[in-house]
Parts: C-alpha cells; structure tokens; sequence
C-alpha cells in the first residue's frame, strides 16, 4: 500500500526543478509588484541560506519586489528555476530584495503601501510541498491576473517542500500559528483596517488554526479586522473544520470555500489518512450547512491534478476577476437557480452551495 501511495505521489507532482528565487535584475520589462512577507522559515543548514525549510521562532519579516513578465497567458506561471535560464519577458523575477532588521522598519513601509491601497491587504498562505520561491511567485501571479486590491502580503511558513515531507509540513503548520497571527498584528499596527486572508491546501488548515488561536487569546479586533476568509482547496479533516469554526464563531464576510471532487492531491490526502473526503473535495454542502459559508464546486474547471483550479485555469480567472459576475454569485438570489454567471446555485441552513460551470457561463441553459 505505501508503495501504491508513493508511485501516486510521484506520478502528482512529477520530476520538474523547484523554484528559486533567482538573480535580482538590473532592468525589466515587466511591471512591479511589491509583496512584504512575514516568514518563520529559518536558515538552511548545509548553504546558509535565507527563508529554507528549517523553523524559526522568530517572525522574519521582508520586502520583495517581483516583475510581471510581459509576454505570459492568464493562469500561467513561470518563475525562475534550478538549472533552467531565465527569460525576463517570460519569467517572474525578482526586482528588488530588502530583509528589515526591525518590525518598526518594515512597519513604516507597510504603512506607506497600506495608505496607497486605502489601508486594505491581502494576506496570501500557501500550502503543502512549497518552497519560498514558488509562494512568493504565486502570490505574484494571483495578484496579477485577479488584479488583487489591496497590500500584497505572503506568509511564508516553514514547508520541506519536498514531495515525501508530507508529515513535516502538517507539524510546520501547526507550529507556524504564532507567526501568522503576529503577522496579522504587524498588519493591524501599520494601518490595516481591512484584511482578506486566501489560504491554499495545507495553508487552509494552519489558517483555521490561527483563527481559533486568536478567537481563544480574545482578541476580537483582529477578527473584525478580517474582512473574508478565501479556502482554496482545503486540506482539512470536515469535523476538525467544524470544530475550529465553532471556535471561532461568527466567521469574517465573505467566507469562500473551493472544492474539487476532482482534486487527486486531495483524494490522496484522504486516502493516507483514512478518510472519505477532506474539506476541499467536499461533495455536498450539507456537512457545513449550519456554518455561514459559501462552498464553490470548481470541479468543471479542471487543471492538471485539479488542486489549485482558482489560479491555474484562466476560464474560470476570468469569471472570478469579474466583479458583477461575483457580485451575481454572491448577492444573488440563492433559492437553487441557475444564473449565467454562476451554474447551480443553492442555500441549505446558514451555508450556500455555487456549482460553477462552463456551459451556463456561455449561456447554457
């Protein structure tokens, strides 16, 4: 059985070279985008190495400036990587690096940049078998093609990054709440006044727990401050969800749930730990139904392993950018209609269900 799991794993993730951050670049051609970081990733022990796979007590935090390569498709990400030459009209990069010796220091820059974007951010949590590169870039990416309003803020938290560090990484999460939640009071203390948290897979899961954490520390300014909670595939045990949601009690508005029955890095996930589903691969609303939550069935937008369908697959970036289209599935009447913007659309208990689907978005009936 394990060696059936782990050919699975390799046949998921495949043989390509991990991200690196790369050379910071003289000129590009690109526009820039800003992302401040807050990272409890510590040193690598062999090289030295900044923002590696080992874990810090302490709350790094950043600034990086990533250039937006001119000749790319939506949904596309190329970055830097090991071994590969990198091609600046092409290839996010990196355009400027600066590491602040001190909170105060990178809280008077984060003010700045809060104040340009009307003191909203947006905090972005990746998930499992991640290295620093590819969620820094990531972030990049999302924010490029959903035109991101707001601070871009990553938390890097301390992932193996490596395809067999599946049990390191579900320690590093749970070891990692301190640091998000700090980072959430860096943000708070610069000026932010309204901040969305969007979590990926395992980021899913220390998000929640960082919302219970704050929730039992009483500190219901941060939560108010919270202005949406954004789950994309979810890799979190259904009960356990229900548990920290219960914890946390009213949930931040919007709070979005995407699903995939289709997710393979989910169906395995659910496989190793003896389960029917985890959260992100949900088939039906009722679970969750007496939580104020909307879950959005992405199945039909399939990419690649289905894992991270909301920025890989630029039909459905383009629905999701569209703000009258979210505003439909959102605002709109949800009694189990269909709507040219949204599919299938229907409210059980407190919760909403938005089967998303290409057909009715072109018109269908």
């Amino acid at each position: 059985m394990r060696g059936l799991l782990l050919c699975v794993v390799i046949m998921l993730v495949g043989c390509a070279p991990r991200g690196a951050l790369g050379p910071i670049a003289e000129a590009t051609p690109g526009r820039t985008l800003p992302i401040f970081v807050g990272s409890t990733r510590g040193t690598d022990p062999e090289t030295g190495a900044d923002f590696a796979y080992t874990r810090s007590e302490n709350l790094e935090l950043a600034r990086f400036d990533v250039s937006v390569p001119p000749v790319r498709e939506i949904g596309e990400l190329r970055f830097p990587r090991l071994g590969r030459k990198v091609d600046p009209t092409r290839d996010f990069m990196l355009a400027g690096e600066t590491v602040f010796d001190a909170p105060a220091a990178f809280r008077a820059d984060l003010r700045r940049d809060l104040a340009q974007h009307g003191g909203d951010a947006v905090v972005f949590v990746h998930g499992f078998n991640t290295n620093f590169a590819e969620g820094l870039y990531r972030l990049a990416q999302m924010g490029e093609d959903f035109a991101l309003p707001g601070t871009l803020v990553t938390y890097a938290w301390p992932s193996r990054g490596h395809v067999m560090g599946y049990a390191y990484d579900r320690d590093s999460a749970l070891f990692a709440r301190d640091g998000l939640q700090k980072l959430l009071a860096e943000l708070r203390g610069a000026g932010a006044r309204h901040i969305r948290l969007v979590a990926h897979s395992m980021g899913a899961a220390l998000t929640m727990e960082t919302l219970r954490q704050i929730a039992l520390s009483g500190d219901r300014a941060t939560l108010s401050a919270l202005n949406g909670v954004v789950l994309i595939s979810p890799d979190i045990d259904v009960d356990l969800f229900r548990e920290q949601a219960h914890t946390v009690g009213r949930l931040p508005q919007p709070f979005l749930i995407f699903t995939s029955e289709k997710d393979k890095a989910l169906s395995l996930s659910s496989r190793i730990a003896g389960e029917a589903a985890r959260l992100g691969n949900l088939r039906q609303v009722e679970r969750v139904a007496d939580l104020k939550v909307t879950m959005i069935d992405v199945a039909a937008y399939n990419t690649r392993d289905g894992h991270f369908n909301v920025a890989t697959n630029p039909a459905l970036i383009n629905i999701l950018r569209d703000t009258s289209q979210m505003a439909q599935i959102l605002e709109g009447e949800q009694t189990g209609r269909r709507s040219l913007a949204s599919g299938v659309m229907m409210t059980v208990e407190n919760a909403t269900e938005v089967i998303l689907s290409p057909f009715t978005a072109l018109g269908g009936g």
